[in-house]
């Protein structure tokens, strides 16, 4: 028996005109797949691949101006980018905590904690005040362009700049300037949709289009070298050079349902204020306005009854009247849009009931599901972002601080090598949760069988440990010296000699 790739088929001439379906007929079933089948049902089903760039290039264009339309008019559109912007940057940002550290003698590494707060404290200055290049933004108000940028654009692009009172800047480009028409080979690579490859295929500058009285079309080309920009897109296929907007496969069907909505919307109107028809009777002349002005001083013989206000009947002799009584909305339409929302919402990534605002007959387990999902959703988005922007921006912050002697610790600059100082935690913004008594009965659970650590669970509420520490003992502290006792630790020697008395 030969291997079933090169068992060889008897050819026909003729191709029959009925096609029996091999899956409701034992006696026709042919080997492979079912999806590769063309049949009249399947008419129109492509059955060619190309690569990603090949379709971007085709459609990037026009899947990116449908999808800012959407944020802009569509109601579900523009609650996706705030939900984007709520749980991925959240109201403060992703917050950065330096964790550089340093050797003590007899004790070995340990936090090295002026360093770190000079870091943070310079860098909060920097976001509050000089981080962007024209003086409009903070650094969380680039965070959220950012990614809204990436929600609606699928990219987000932005240059860096070297200057202020930190040495480093950042400026914001419309992805649409990233010129996608620029497609051509080079002496040593290539141009895809404006990102130029070197021959190993790394990215070597980017292809820009200059703005020219709000027109993105006229502009001149102009190159920018990699190195100085920062470009951020979720990468879904190999050999990808830009990103898809998030919201493509959800394009369609909310169009759909838009078009839906309005004629629904239309015919509930137009019923709504139509009280009747008057029919005249087989033969009559038809009516052509009843003479005299109306308002305005306008002769009234060309107004017809459709242009009078909701409600009005008028009397135009020898008429028989038609009562309008119309169904809509129609006992369908709120499942038909939930369906469609349903819909929409999976191609978008998220839940039902978080796009549609829509909480009728949820009860906790139910919601803690669809929440609890919807969050590692928006952790998996954190993690990317810090990946592709706030790691990068920080750490090009840092060597320019420290090249230039801006971090300093009292009056002395940062003395030890740069990559001592790299070290961070990036921390995205955490959530309640949906019953916090239960959740912290898990949580104390958690601790008294040490599966968690306190400090595990103060990072899982957005908390920076080292800080909730020393919070407490400043405050307890504090309460010392105002003579307020502190309240003991549970299950401590304090707490027991209390309850003794």
């Amino acid at each position: 028996m030969g291997i079933f790739w090169n068992r060889k088929v008897k050819q026909t001439r003729s191709t029959p005109q009925y096609r029996p379906n091999p899956h409701t007929n034992p006696k026709v079933r042919s080997a492979g797949f079912y999806s590769v089948d063309v049949n009249r049902l399947l008419q129109g089903w492509e059955s060619t691949s190309s690569s990603i760039d090949q379709y971007l290039y085709e459609e990037l264009r026009s899947l990116r101006s449908r999808s800012r339309k959407m944020v802009r008019a569509n109601p579900y559109g523009k609650r996706f980018v705030a939900m984007i912007k709520s749980n991925v940057v959240g109201p403060n940002g992703v917050n950065i905590q330096s964790q550089s550290r340093r050797f003590k003698a007899g004790v070995g590494e340990v936090l090295d904690t002026p360093a770190n707060d000079a870091i943070e404290t310079a860098f909060s200055d920097w976001g509050q005040h000089h981080c962007d290049f024209h003086g409009k933004s903070t650094w969380v108000d680039l965070q959220n362009l950012a990614i809204s940028c990436a929600a609606q654009d699928g990219e987000f692009v932005f240059r860096k700049r070297y200057g202020g009172k930190y040495g480093f800047q950042l400026q914001a480009i419309d992805a649409e300037l990233l010129d996608v028409r620029k497609n051509e080979p080079t002496k040593k690579g290539e141009i895809r949709l404006g990102v130029e490859y070197n021959a190993d295929g790394q990215v070597v500058r980017y292809w820009f289009r200059e703005k020219e009285k709000n027109q993105y079309d006229r502009g001149k080309s102009y190159a920018i070298e990699a190195e100085h920009i920062i470009h951020g897109f979720i990468s879904e296929w190999p050999d990808q050079s830009r990103g898809a907007p998030w919201m493509h496969a959800s394009l369609e069907r909310s169009k759909h349902l838009e078009k839906y909505e309005e004629a629904a919307i239309v015919k509930a109107r137009s019923t709504a204020a139509t009280m009747g028809l008057l029919k005249s009777p087989a033969g009559d002349i038809p009516y052509e306005g009843d003479g005299g002005l109306i308002e305005g001083g306008s002769d009234s013989s060309e107004v017809t009854i459709d242009q009078y206000d909701a409600g009005t009947i008028k009397e135009i002799g020898d008429r028989e009247f038609i009562n309008v009584d119309s169904d809509y909305p129609h006992q369908m339409y709120a499942s038909f849009v939930k369906a469609h929302l349903q819909g929409i919402a999976s191609g978008l990534g998220i839940s039902y009931h978080a796009l549609a605002n829509d909480l009728e007959g949820v009860n906790y387990s139910s919601i803690r599901a669809g929440v609890l999902e919807d969050r590692e959703v928006f952790k998996g988005l954190q993690n990317w972002f810090v990946r592709c922007f706030i790691r990068p921006v920080f750490e090009e912050w840092l060597s320019w601080c420290w090249m230039r002697g801006k971090i300093t610790i009292g009056t002395r600059p940062l003395s030890r090598a740069l990559d001592d100082y790299m070290l961070a935690h990036y921390q995205g913004r955490r959530w309640a949760w949906v019953d916090p008594q239960k959740d912290g009965n898990a949580n104390k659970l958690a601790i008294d069988n040490r599966l968690k650590s306190r400090s595990q669970i103060m990072r899982e509420s957005g908390d920076d440990p080292e800080s909730v520490w020393r919070e407490i003992q400043h405050e307890q502290e504090i309460m010392r010296e105002l003579g307020v006792q502190p309240i003991p630790e549970k299950g401590s020697p304090e707490e027991e000699a209390q309850d003794d008395e």
